[in-house]
């Protein structure tokens, strides 16, 4: 809607703001504004019939006989469908706060803004006013249903999963979806979770929607998966139910029988009510990571989703509360909140994921945070499967921030699969067929592999590291020391898993070309493998690989090295260097600088030794591997600055 066609009232007693203000908004095109000394004021402009009915009103805080609290209580019972933008120059946190009240009475609230006003920021939150959602006052549309009649619902199959989109910041693709239980009421139409989900946890009947919604997610799953879209989907657990103890293999029951391995589906968490069985649920959330679940703890930061239980159980996933997330980028305490959980996230070794995605600011700030993970309206709304099926097939969500290889270059590149696993071994035949790779082939070991460099050319290995007799490692060994039919510089990339740390060291000792991390996802795939195709390899002599030591049984376990949690390593005293020897973080590293400490990861494994010079391969591994690094910033030496 355009701000020319909006009724606009100030609510401010301050003479001269209230001119600045009009001058403002007529500078951004307003044509119909009125103005009130205060809160009582403003209510009887609003009550008038007389008038247009306002569609905003900017309302300052501290004002003479109504303020702007008190003003703001009042309209909540006006019924007047009106939408708030609340200006102060008091603290921000107080501002803050009071959006929050506004937002609880039921408000529409716009946004706040810290006097004094700036015009760019006053148009952002205008443009926000959804003309739609006020033509008419909304509604109590809030149904009340008996426990029988919502247990009817779910025995009728009344109950489906709606799907919303997740979706990778750092690429824009589509990365899973997590299913939300929707009522397909005959009478009332479609139904929302808050209307049957509350009842049935009260009434210890949530296990039956439970298992409705995890097998019908698992048999949408696998049928994502047919046509050819390896994500995950996500079902939300509730830790009331987890006091059976078999409670963990009835759940990897349902999912293996609708033909999906448990890696795929991701047990979101949600603590409505506290845990009545501790012991029952820890050992019920152990058993399915077990059984190759991953575990998210839903709604971070609100209830009893705490820091408690990230240190109870073995999650994969933190999910920021949408309550943060609408508007942390605009107010102060909850951006430290949003940015704080993802940093937190990060060195638990966790993905991050942030709900309530609403505008395309969110998203860029989220992006800018760090954060991997989006789901909200601004992607999407929840959606039936026929429309989720759609929105796969659509382009709008395959716009990647990265250089893909073209169609025409993917089908020049020839890729070799090593994996022993036949299930592992399929999913990425069909990750890299549904990116559109048509030259692939696949074998079940290093011995095979070698036979087969004999008589082809591959542009790209991509090989697990446990194979029966020669493993990964010996294998990407002997290809850089040219001991193999295929060239030195052919492409390497190393399945594995973010566990098998021991590995990592020596995989960037070997100019390995990255990483893919189980389960196989197309979104990070894709990132990948372009990378791994593009980046610049120069090799060294095939003497320096020949020495490095790739049995598995000789690597440097976790946490045996002196000094890794510590500061071993750290020049203190420098030589002639130091002058042009400084701390740097991973972002801010370039090809050339020397690397002046040890760099350990978080479980004290020894990943790059001192006196490493750095290209751009090596600074890309360890890009993808900050998450487990122990520190975020380290002592090197730029040879290319001025001594």
């Amino acid at each position: 809607m355009k701000i020319a066609e909006l009724n606009l009232l100030i609510v401010e007693d301050d003479g001269f703001q209230c001119k600045i203000l009009t001058k403002m908004l007529r500078t951004l095109g307003a044509t119909s504004i009125r103005d009130a000394s205060n809160g009582k004021d403003a209510l009887e402009i609003i009550r008038r019939t007389d008038y247009r009915p306002v569609d905003i009103a900017i309302c300052d805080l501290n004002m003479p006989e109504m303020d702007g609290m008190e003003f703001l209580r009042h309209l909540s019972q006006e019924n007047k469908n009106i939408a708030i933008i609340i200006t102060s120059a008091l603290d921000n946190k107080l501002l803050s706060s009071v959006g929050k009240m506004a937002t609880m009475f039921g408000i529409d609230l716009l946004g706040t803004m810290e006097k004094p006003i700036m015009l760019k920021e006053l148009q952002a939150l205008l443009f926000k006013y959804d003309h739609a959602k006020h033509e008419k006052p909304q509604p109590d549309t809030k149904m009340v249903f008996t426990l029988d009649e919502v247990l009817h619902g779910i025995r009728a199959d009344q109950i489906q999963p709606f799907f919303q989109p997740k979706v990778a910041l750092r690429s824009g693709l589509l990365v899973g979806a997590e299913a939300l239980a929707r009522w397909l009421h005959p009478e009332h139409g479609v139904i929302g979770p808050y209307a049957f989900i509350p009842l049935l946890e009260s009434s210890r009947n949530i296990d039956e929607l439970t298992f409705l919604m995890l097998e019908k997610s698992a048999a949408a799953c696998r049928s994502f998966h047919d046509r050819g879209h390896i994500l995950t989907i996500s079902v939300n657990l509730s830790l009331a139910t987890l006091d059976d103890p078999a409670l963990a293999d009835k759940i990897t029951q349902v999912v293996q029988k609708a033909g999906i391995e448990p890696q795929y589906i991701i047990l979101e968490i949600t603590e409505s009510s506290a845990m009545t069985g501790i012991a029952h649920a820890l050992e019920n959330l152990a058993r399915l990571c077990m059984n190759g679940f991953a575990l998210s703890i839903d709604d971070y930061g609100t209830g009893y989703s705490s820091l408690q239980q990230l240190t109870r159980i073995a999650f994969s996933e933190l999910k920021i509360d949408q309550s943060f997330v609408k508007d942390f980028a605009d107010n102060k305490a909850s951006r430290i909140v949003v940015e704080s959980s993802i940093d937190m996230a990060h060195k638990l070794h966790v993905k991050s994921v942030a709900e309530g995605t609403e505008t395309q600011q969110d998203w860029d700030a989220l992006r800018d945070a760090g954060c991997d993970t989006a789901q909200g309206y601004f992607i999407a709304r929840p959606m039936d499967m026929n429309a989720f099926h759609h929105f796969m097939e659509s382009s709008s969500y395959k716009t990647s921030a990265l250089s893909q290889p073209s169609i025409q270059d993917q089908n020049k590149v020839n890729i070799l699969v090593v994996d022993d696993n036949d299930f592992t071994r399929k999913i990425v035949l069909r990750v890299l067929d549904s990116l559109g790779y048509t030259r692939i082939s696949a074998v079940p070991s290093a011995a095979s592999a070698l036979k087969l460099l004999e008589l082809n050319t591959f542009n790209l290995i991509i090989t697990d590291v446990h194979l029966p007799g020669l493993n990964g490692l010996e294998l990407a060994q002997l290809i850089r020391a040219g001991k193999t039919h295929t060239r030195p510089d052919t492409r390497i990339v190393i399945l594995t898993s973010f566990s098998q740390t021991e590995v990592f060291g020596t995989a960037l000792a070997l100019d390995i070309n990255g990483f893919l991390v189980k389960p196989i996802i197309p979104a990070m795939a894709n990132e990948k493998l372009a990378q791994a195709i593009s980046e610049p390899l120069h090799l060294r002599p095939p003497l320096a690989y020949e020495t490095i030591k790739t049995e598995l049984w000789n690597l440097p376990r976790p946490g045996n090295q002196p000094g890794s949690h510590g500061s071993a390593g750290i020049v203190h005293s420098l030589d002639s260097e130091a002058d042009n020897t400084l701390r740097h973080t991973i972002r801010s590293l370039r090809p050339g600088m020397k690397l002046k400490e040890d760099i350990y990861l978080s479980d004290g494994t020894l990943l790059i030794s001192s006196e490493h010079v750095f290209t751009e391969l090596s600074i890309n591994r360890l890009n993808d591997l900050k998450e487990l690094l122990s520190r975020q910033s380290i002592f090197v030496h730029d040879t290319a600055a001025p001594g």
